[in-house]
């Protein structure tokens, strides 16, 4: 972006293993794919930008996808095709440069093979990045191009042989230990909940920051103080602080003492990791000036504005404006606006706006800072007094002030809600409205606000930059201007830290960048003290932190890197374990007996841990085994490439005692077990009782059964609670093998996978069956029944209340709010990271539920709120939804309005939260035909509240069946019981003939026909209308005069010199039928237009055709011959 310096953080961990170490190749690890040597990721959630996606990858050791041949082109597509439902859009490492794609991933570059892209559109697209996207011409995925700002799915991908670094990183800190629960392994303290910066006035009590961090064991919490010197104190519990856990509270506040940036350090036996630092400054707020401003004098419907002229105050302030004794409510008004810079200006000035004004103005925080008080300082001006002039009313064009646009905050942020201003003098009625230059145009998510006059664009994003220009029409002229939008933004980590459980003697690459604008400066700590160059053998080049030769009692502890800017300070921290001990099988022992069919396979796994990775042998029956290294296809005992032991059709020979031997420099250890020969189907697996799982990996069970090969065929058969899984219909489900061994694959699992799976190995004539249960952690549930509570409403907060959401494991961290009103209906954030602490209920009661008191709202609004909560993972958790109405409809009737038309009515319903659950929003009516179900029905939808209303478009004659839904805005109601209800005959199928009009009277003319007769299949008929309306007009707006059975009538209402056109047509209760063809008359009787050249008669006025100008046409087609 053009004069914006922005960095993409993340964290990117390399190891490098001993050479002399023997390691066994491993397969692709979970959640990752394999195709031919090479492994792959496809990232669902979050989605991430293109950069972001290139830090992701590189944060796991991998990269963004490179496509290098057709094999592997048709891989990727045959994949997605299985795996994505939603034909999302997914990022690769390519960008196009004239006629090449250069794959970042891995520095390949290759030609632009038009058989990969999705339509010849795509190929010649001005965009760069290269992503797949489902064709829906070639019913598969293919290449298109994107600009790289949006968020996408998008596809890592590593080399096999490099799987090692990603097998260690996925360690947890059970391993090495006996410990089989990762809940309850020891470990280092890190931070769920950092201090945000405070504003403290003198009407601060009690005011406080908190931190909040977890670690086993429970870590223990200091706060310290760093004043503008740079000197550094530990704060401790007096009279002026009191420290409880986490929270530091003051007692009695003094600007000298206190102002100053604090952080928050937490320390276990396992290391300290210390806080973002959180600001504490000091509010004020200084008087208005005891002298009255100057009178301001303008003339009438001249633009003008009144300047607030604040006091002197600190850090900031909103403004509000009175006339008299009355706010001003700009909302009501589009002559006035107030800006957030604090005046009050007029697009023109009336009579009625003379008069004393007075600016009020209130203490604030800055974006983003909290002010610790509920009623912040407030101050009000003396008079300001506007005086009208004159009585002229000069037609002053549209001009944009010279203030605007305007921008607010004045420096956006990532993140925040930013306004942009929009003001012009002139005479009203002025129209405004926005445009984003560039080929990607207005932010789906921006609406405008205050007759849009104010462009709002919220949770702003880097892509949001660029050049926006208001235009505002007046009566006859117009006026724009542009404003160049650019994004600051407070550090923050993509890809945070991560702990790493890690084999002594490897070497260690973190790598640390945040996104910032302007670019981040970055320091780095071990257990909370800053690392210099030479620290215990570190290497430190700006974001990089590189450790060799890792010695356990050297390097173990917590680490954090923070980054810096001048909008604050974000730091992410992690946990280094260096282990180094002999392998061992606590955990994973070979069983001690394993039953083999005869002819059958059998694949015994040898899982020990240790560190470094070991070497791995086998013996049989004591005697080293001479084994060839194998993908698992030959005859007899083999060692498959990760150390796994496979014996390919079995026999009596085989039996006896194997013995995995494992040993790396610290020793070694063996695990031993009996393979016994038998017959029938034998499970050899031993699955655990609970498999704990994340939401979006990939999980593998193992189900491994031994039969004689050469008698039985044998299937596997999955049962999910208890119900047969159809891998047809579920591809998230796989059977596959997993290192030589079957079992079940559940890809992108989620919460509904939670249950109980079980493998039976079946044939003919035998079975055996083995099962488990798989649970799911993830982001937070959603947050049940949110409510305000009754009599907490003023003119501005409101208190809602809601149920705690399930947690899915992690506890909640956070809770955020977000809003829409009935004038715009666009979420957006009103309350956002609040802690569990600040939504508890007082008094203790009601675990289940938390409430918070939202302020800041706008007057004369309808407020809808909803809430969602967080944990420890980086996907928010569901947001609240309304329930749906409990009542139906009751005593639905109704009666044919026509042929093709009903009305449906109903019972008046309550419209009460209990029973809507919200507000009606309208309702649904259904329509179905009696007596042919498979005909298409009709649904008609009424918004607001009603007891009946009208469904078209039936057949005519025909029997329906007609239910009623009332719906608020979470979703219907159950139908109502149904009604049967049945439309009226056809209308009138003939049209009046031989229409003849003559003059009649000074403002009528006598009009006259054939009339019509009506079949067994048209109602009766009831009488005739004369339908007619000016030439050039549309057919809409005719006027009806209606007559009875008679075939005559009289229009009334004819003004001399115009041309009227009319059709005539007969009616019934079925509804109106045929109308005559269209005639042509004047207050003089019937003239003959040839509507061939009504069109030319058309454009000879942009109104209505003068009676000179038809008549000489007439009269020309009279003498043509």
């Amino acid at each position: 972006m053009d004069g914006i310096s922005w960095t993409l953080t993340a964290l990117v961990l390399f190891f490098s293993m001993c050479d002399s170490q023997l390691i066994p190749a491993a397969d692709c690890p979970l959640n990752w794919y394999s195709f031919e040597n090479n492994c792959y990721k496809f990232n669902v959630y979050p989605l991430r930008t293109y950069k972001e996606a290139a830090i992701e990858c590189e944060a796991q050791g991998a990269g963004l996808l490179s496509v290098n041949t057709a094999q592997e082109h048709n891989f990727i597509d045959t994949t997605l095709q299985r795996i994505d439902r939603d034909r999302s859009l997914w990022y690769t490492s390519g960008h196009r440069e004239r006629r090449h794609v250069k794959w970042s991933g891995d520095g390949t570059v290759s030609t632009n093979d038009v058989t990969f892209w999705a339509s010849p559109d795509d190929l010649s697209s001005i965009s760069n990045f290269i992503v797949y996207k489902y064709s829906v011409t070639l019913l598969k995925y293919a290449w298109s191009t994107i600009d790289g700002g949006a968020p996408y799915k998008f596809i890592c991908e590593i080399p096999r042989s490099e799987t090692q670094r990603l097998l260690q990183e996925n360690r947890d800190f059970t391993y090495g230990s006996n410990i089989t629960d990762p809940s309850l392994a020891p470990k280092g303290p890190r931070f769920t909940l950092h201090p945000f910066n405070v504003v403290l006035t003198n009407r601060s009590y009690l005011p406080s920051i908190e931190c909040d961090a977890t670690g086993n064991p429970q870590p223990k919490y200091n706060w310290y103080k760093t004043d503008v010197s740079g000197s550094t104190k530990v704060i401790s519990m007096s009279d002026f602080y009191t420290i409880s856990n986490g929270k530091l509270t003051f007692n009695r506040i003094d600007e000298r003492r206190d102002a100053g940036t604090y952080h928050c350090e937490v320390s276990n036996i396992y290391g300290s990791v210390r806080s973002a630092p959180a600001k504490v400054t000091f509010g004020s707020l200084a008087q208005f000036p005891n002298v009255a401003p100057g009178i301001t004098r303008v003339a009438l419907y001249q633009g003008t504005y009144l300047n607030c002229n604040p006091p002197t105050h600190t850090p900031a302030i909103s403004y509000h404006w009175m006339k008299g004794t009355s706010f001003l409510i700009q909302e009501l008004n589009s002559y006035f606006f107030l800006s957030a810079d604090g005046n009050l200006y007029f697009s023109e000035v009336q009579q009625i706006d003379e008069g004393n004004y007075h600016c009020i103005v209130s203490l604030t925080a800055s974006p983003g800072d909290r002010l610790a008080t509920n009623q912040p300082p407030t101050e009000t001006s003396l008079n300001i007094r506007l005086d009208i002039l004159g009585d002229t009313a000069a037609l002053y064009p549209p001009q944009i002030h010279n203030d605007f646009p305007a921008v607010f905050p004045k420096s956006p942020r990532l993140g925040q809600t930013v306004k942009i201003e929009c003001l012009a003098y002139g005479r009203i009625p002025l129209k405004y409205s926005w445009r984003k230059s560039g080929d990607v145009g207005m932010p789906s998510k921006a609406y405008t606000l205050n007759f849009d006059r104010v462009l709002v664009i919220p949770n702003v994003q880097f892509s949001d930059e660029g050049t926006y220009t208001c235009h505002v029409k007046g009566r006859t002229q117009f006026d724009s201007k542009d404003f160049l939008l650019t994004i600051g933004a407070k550090p923050y980590f993509v890809y945070p830290l991560k702990d790493l459980i890690v084999d002594e003697d490897s070497d260690v690459t973190w790598r640390c960048e945040g996104i910032a604008s302007p670019r981040a400066t970055y320091v780095w700590y071990k257990n909370a003290r800053l690392i210099t160059a030479g620290t215990d053998g570190l290497e430190i080049s700006s974001n990089v932190l590189r450790i060799r030769n890792l010695r356990k009692n050297l390097h173990n502890g917590m680490y954090s890197c923070q980054a810096s800017n001048m909008y604050g300070a974000a730091v992410t921290s992690a946990q280094l374990k260096v282990l180094s001990f002999k392998p061992s099988f606590a955990k994973n022992p070979l069983p001690k007996v394993i039953m083999a069919a005869n002819n059958g396979n059998l694949t015994i796994p040898c899982i020990p841990e240790a560190a470094p990775v070991p070497a791995i042998s086998w013996l049989q029956n004591g005697a080293k085994m001479s084994l060839t290294v194998t993908d698992g296809n030959q005859r007899g005992p083999q060692q498959l490439t990760n150390g796994y032991l496979k014996i390919v059709g079995i026999s009596f020979a085989n039996r006896g005692l194997y013995t995995c031997v494992a040993a790396n420099k610290n020793g070694e250890s063996m695990s031993t077990g009996n393979v016994t020969i038998v017959g029938g189907i034998s499970i050899v697996t031993r699955l655990p009782g609970v498999i704990p799982s994340n939401r979006n990996d990939t999980v593998f069970i193992e189900c491994q059964a031994t039969y004689d090969a050469s008698r039985v065929d044998l299937v596997y058969v999955w049962r999910f609670n208890g119900r047969v899984i159809d891998f047809s219909q579920d591809f998230l489900y796989e059977k596959s093998s997993r290192m030589g061994v079957p079992g079940l694959f559940i890809h992108f699992i989620d919460y509904h996978h939670s249950g109980k799976y079980e493998c039976v190995a079946m044939s003919t004539i035998a079975q055996s069956s083995i099962s488990t249960t798989v649970s799911v952690q993830g982001p937070p549930g959603m947050p049940g029944k949110v409510y305000r509570i009754k009599g907490s409403e003023t003119t501005r907060s409101v208190t809602i209340k809601w149920t705690v959401p399930p947690n899915h494991g992690p506890q909640v961290q956070e809770y955020n709010i977000e809003a829409l009103t009935s004038a715009n209906p666009t979420w957006r954030p009103l309350a956002m990271n609040l802690s569990d602490f600040e939504v508890l209920i007082d008094g203790n009661v009601a675990a289940d539920k938390r409430q918070y008191t939202i302020s800041g709202l706008v007057p004369f609004n309808s407020y809808q709120f909803r809430v969602y909560a967080r944990n420890r993972f980086p996907q928010p958790g569901e947001y609240s939804r309304p329930s749906v109405p409990l009542l139906r409809p009751t005593n639905v009737n109704g009666w044919e309005i026509n042929s093709t038309a009903l009305w449906v009515t109903w019972d008046p319903m309550p419209n009460t939260r209990k029973a809507i659950k919200g507000v009606i929003r309208g309702f649904e009516i259904n329509v179905e035909d009696a007596n042919d179900p498979n005909r298409k029905g009709v649904t008609a939808y009424h918004y607001g509240y009603m007891t009946g209303n009208n469904v078209i478009g039936l057949e005519p004659n025909t029997d329906y069946w007609v239910t009623v839904q009332v719906f608020n805005t979470a979703g219907e109601s159950n139908p109502s019981e149904k009604q049967l209800l049945g439309t009226c005959l056809n209308p009138p199928l003939l049209y009046p003939e031989f229409v003849n009009i003559r003059s009649h009277g000074a403002d009528s003319v006598y009009v006259e026909w054939r009339g019509v007769s009506t079949g067994l299949f048209e109602e009766t008929l009831r009488g005739y209308k004369i339908r007619w309306w000016l030439l050039g007009e549309n057919i809409k707006s005719a006027n009806d005069t209606v007559v009875g059975k008679e075939t005559y009538g009289v229009v009334y209402g004819i003004s001399k010199g115009y041309v009227y056109a009319l059709r005539v047509l007969g009616f019934s209760k079925g509804g109106d039928g045929k109308m005559s063809p269209t005639q042509y008359f004047t207050l003089g009787g019937r003239v003959p237009v040839d509507s061939r050249i009504s069109v030319v008669k058309l454009a000879a006025s942009s109104t209505s055709p003068s009676l000179f100008v038809v008549s000489l046409l007439c009269l020309i087609q009279l003498l043509l011959p």
